[in-house]
């Protein structure tokens, strides 16, 4: 069975089983051009509809599943969406929502599209978007915030931007982690103690490596943008740094007493362009540029600005 044919008969039989439902099969626009073919479902008297993603069901039923096992994972992932609690009055009320506006980075020029009906403003090579989280889990919970939302509660990109930095600021919304302790923890081990089982000490090249994110680990990439933090980093380690961005999700800090290398940069700028091929899925990229923070200067460039002021460009 194809994937057309596999999403029309999922249809017909998710029709069947919730008659008072309005069933159809929809597109999601993600990050990065990334569109996912969806199930929308809506229930009489509701104003939102569920939507279920359906590629990893026909990945699930390539490798063995069967189609009743599929049914029952979209039963299941229903009763699932139910226990989000989106109260529509809610978010039409902006001074609720105010406090709950975060913003994220994503990659400027793969996101034409969905810029042009979105609030954004430029940073680097990025831009600025905003959403609101509904839901303690960041992953289920988030909405995107759209031009027609902001011209439905009378304000500003600049209101989403000063309301987004001033949540960052009230949750102290950053977190930084030795690079080895994430990597130890993902292999069972000790933080503290190198893949061959040999302690770090603070000259080991990877005490020099930690990874920023914020404490939902959902867009944590954005904390870069954070009021003042990239100053205080700077001051509490006393060195500049590089940051690569790892994916949409978290940065990389490589800490350099050192002033700007561009033999360094350019391999730091090399690693990360590998990563994004080769490893990462195409939403969760967020750029193949690098950028580097001189505390002196209370300054952040990116590798592109750097290489065209030195004439390396």
């Amino acid at each position: 069975m194809n994937f057309k044919s596999f999403c029309d008969q999922i249809v017909s039989v998710v029709t069947e089983l919730y008659p008072e439902c309005k069933v159809k099969l929809c597109d999601v626009n993600k990050n990065n051009g990334v569109t996912y073919n969806c199930l929308d479902i809506v229930r009489p008297g509701d104003k939102l509809s569920e939507v279920i993603y359906l590629e990893p069901l026909y990945e699930a039923f390539l490798n063995g599943s069967s189609f009743l096992e599929i049914i029952e994972r979209i039963k299941k992932a229903r009763l699932e969406s139910r226990d989000i609690n989106f109260d529509l009055d809610y978010f039409m009320d902006y001074d609720k929502v105010r406090e709950r506006v975060m913003y994220k980075l994503i990659n400027y020029k793969k996101n034409q599209k969905l810029l042009k009906d979105t609030p954004y403003r430029k940073f680097k090579d990025l831009a600025i978007v905003y959403y609101c989280q509904v839901s303690s889990r960041p992953s289920e919970g988030i909405v995107l915030i759209k031009n027609e939302h902001i011209a439905a509660w009378n304000i500003t990109e600049e209101d989403l931007y000063e309301a987004a930095c001033a949540n960052a600021i009230i949750r102290n919304d950053h977190d930084l982690i030795p690079l080895m302790d994430v990597i130890n923890h993902r292999l069972g081990k000790e933080a503290g103690f190198c893949i061959n089982g040999s302690s770090i000490c603070d000259e080991e090249p990877w005490s020099n490596l930690k990874i920023l994110t914020n404490k939902d680990k959902t867009y944590g990439a954005a904390v870069i943008l954070n009021p003042g933090l990239l100053l205080a980093l700077s001051r509490k380690y006393n060195s500049n740094f590089y940051i690569l961005p790892s994916s949409v999700h978290e940065v990389i800090l490589v800490f350099d007493e050192d002033k700007y290398d561009q033999r360094k940069a350019d391999a730091l700028s090399e690693m990360v362009s590998f990563v994004n091929m080769t490893e990462l899925e195409t939403e969760d990229v967020l750029t193949d540029n690098i950028y580097y923070y001189d505390r002196d200067e209370d300054e952040l460039s990116d590798y592109n600005e750097i290489a065209l002021k030195t004439g390396l460009a």
